[in-house]
């Protein structure tokens, strides 16, 4: 997936490609700015609460638009709980691993085990985030559209 010392060039065209993007916000601000911006890259594996009883587990390029797309069949109380950066295989594995609470096709139990998964899986990839090269203006390959010391700053917060 996010590979650490990909070229400069290469993070540097997919964050520009973001912000022109216009769709900053895909996840309903449940993760941080890089996170946004490795999943437009990749997309997320999310969690949705379908009711008291009950969780979807899906993979989307873009979380919110597929909540807006799914209300029609699961009414007002389907709820966006947990999203994290990765691909349909990563969903794949998830679904293999929680195939006991399994209900039908995406549906699964809702048991703490699932929702401990994924604020397991989104801190490693945090992790795996801050070891990302993210460029100081003296970078000679500095893209001149795009400022990255914002995203510098808050992968220096503890």
């Amino acid at each position: 997936m996010i590979e650490v010392g990909q070229p400069c060039t290469r993070f540097q065209t997919v964050a520009w490609n973001w912000l022109q993007s216009g769709e900053l916000v895909r996840t309903r601000r449940l993760l941080s700015p890089l996170e946004e911006l490795c999943g437009f890259n990749y997309g997320f594996v999310y969690l949705m609460r379908v009711d008291a009883q009950s969780v979807k587990i899906g993979h989307s390029l873009h979380p919110m638009r597929r909540w807006r797309e799914l209300l029609a069949e699961y009414g007002d109380r389907l709820r966006l709980v947990a999203c994290f950066i990765g691909e349909p295989s990563k969903e794949r594995f998830v679904h293999r691993r929680f195939r006991n609470l399994r209900l039908r096709n995406e549906i699964f139990y809702a048991h703490p085990l699932i929702e401990a998964y994924f604020t397991q899986a989104r801190e490693e990839m945090r992790l795996q985030l801050r070891t990302l090269h993210i460029c100081a203006a003296t970078c000679p390959q500095l893209n001149k559209r795009l400022d990255l010391r914002m995203l510098g700053r808050w992968l220096a917060r503890p």
